[in-house]
């Protein structure tokens, strides 16, 4: 299982609406799920796909959940990735795509990191 932030920027809808909810978390069982491992393989193949148009070094991934359906769906993903590259490179030709970035803002939130899927700078505009 990935590692994950107490203070993660995914769940942050909840802890900074209600920040009792990560101490109320710690006592549930962290189960997965078919739907959740599934969602895993997605991101792999995403996170692949993107890499190899990017020319950056990958090997691609293989799972019992490869189909024509989660083909159809990381392409449409890495489609928008794509799109948003572009229009950054419109801004800037410098700008900069990163996959799968390590993040840290616990300047902000106490041990506050996280995983960027997709980072783009460009200029001004992040």
């Amino acid at each position: 299982m990935a590692d994950h932030a107490k203070l993660s920027a995914s769940s942050s809808h909840k802890w900074l609406n209600c920040t009792p909810s990560v101490r109320l978390e710690e006592s549930f069982e962290n189960i997965t799920s078919i739907f959740a491992e599934e969602g895993t393989a997605a991101h792999a193949m995403s996170e692949h796909k993107l890499r190899k148009i990017l020319k950056i070094k990958t090997k691609k991934p293989k799972s019992k959940y490869d189909s024509e359906e989660l083909e159809f769906y990381t392409d449409a993903y890495v489609g928008y990735a794509c799109e948003l590259i572009a229009e950054a490179k419109t801004r800037s030709s410098d700008s900069l795509a990163l996959v799968e970035q390590r993040l840290d803002y616990s300047h902000y939130a106490p041990e506050g990191y996280g995983t960027g899927d997709l980072v783009i700078v460009s200029d001004s505009i992040l």
